[in-house]
């Protein structure tokens, strides 16, 4: 099977070459690819537009599942409805399993659509779920996702990466195009640099109490209980373990206030 399905296509080609009107109001979408990929309101704006003088251009049937879901055609059904079009044209498309639809719908944006890194970023989770969940799939996956994606085997490692260590708030940044893939990458690396090196980046969830990461009392109550677990003989490896100390929270962590007194002169901590 090849990575885009195209198991039986003989087979599928013969029975998808009719093409049939159908009323718009029996067409759907696919949720979750729709979350994906936004249609461009001007775009649908510029087609509905067109189809008002001068219908719709048969020479591009909608592609649909025989459920009638939209796999190819998003915008042009959008600019149907806003134009009034009581019927499209359309050809069904028959698909072995989901994945393989869902494939076949990446494939075809891809094709024909300028992306956001955002856009390629949620492709490159789906496309990476779908193929480490086919027990055929061979060969290096980041070649064979750079290929659908039209990207290459580094940028998709680099996305990969992202994947794997990335924070929510960086995540939401590439998803909503406020970081580019490469910049959020760049960060990732930059920060495993300082933390290699032992340096501290403070940030502003650090230094205030806004209910997100930790304040600065925490953040002080942290390095005295690090410092007095030190002095009791805990191992480095054992005081890193403490899921306590990831929180760093004040209620969290237990140090009397003689020992953090002791603790705070004399290592000079105000």
């Amino acid at each position: 099977m090849s990575i885009f399905g195209n198991k039986n296509k003989k087979a599928n080609d013969k029975d998808n070459a009719k093409i049939k009107l159908v009323e718009v109001s029996q067409l759907r979408f696919d949720r979750d690819f729709k979350n994906v990929f936004q249609q461009e309101n001007d775009k649908v704006a510029e087609i509905a537009n067109d189809m008002r003088a001068n219908g719709f251009d048969k020479s591009r049937p909608i592609i649909v599942t025989e459920a009638y879901i939209i796999v190819d055609g998003h915008s042009r059904f959008m600019a149907a409805k806003k134009a009034g079009l009581e019927k499209v044209p359309v050809i069904i498309k028959k698909f072995d399993s989901r994945d393989e639809t869902i494939e076949y719908e990446y494939k075809m944006q891809l094709n024909s659509r300028r992306l956001t890194d955002g856009e390629y970023f949620a492709a490159f989770l789906k496309l990476d779920e779908i193929r480490r969940s086919n027990p055929n799939a061979q060969g290096s996956s980041d070649e064979a996702i750079g290929r659908q994606l039209n990207k290459s085997a580094r940028q998709v490692c680099k996305m990969r990466e992202i994947a794997k260590k990335a924070d929510t708030a960086l995540l939401e940044k590439i998803q909503n195009g406020t970081i580019s893939i490469n910049k959020a990458h760049e960060m990732i690396k930059t920060a495993e640099a300082k933390k290699k090196s032992g340096e501290v980046e403070v940030t502003s969830e650090t230094s205030s109490n806004t209910g997100k990461g930790i304040n600065s009392d925490s953040f002080k109550l942290g390095v005295l209980f690090v410092l007095s677990e030190l002095e009791r003989g805990r191992k480095k490896g054992q005081i890193l373990k403490d899921k306590r100390i990831a929180k760093l929270e004040l209620g969290e962590l237990y140090l009397s206030e003689e020992d953090a007194a002791r603790i705070s002169q004399r290592f000079g901590i105000a």
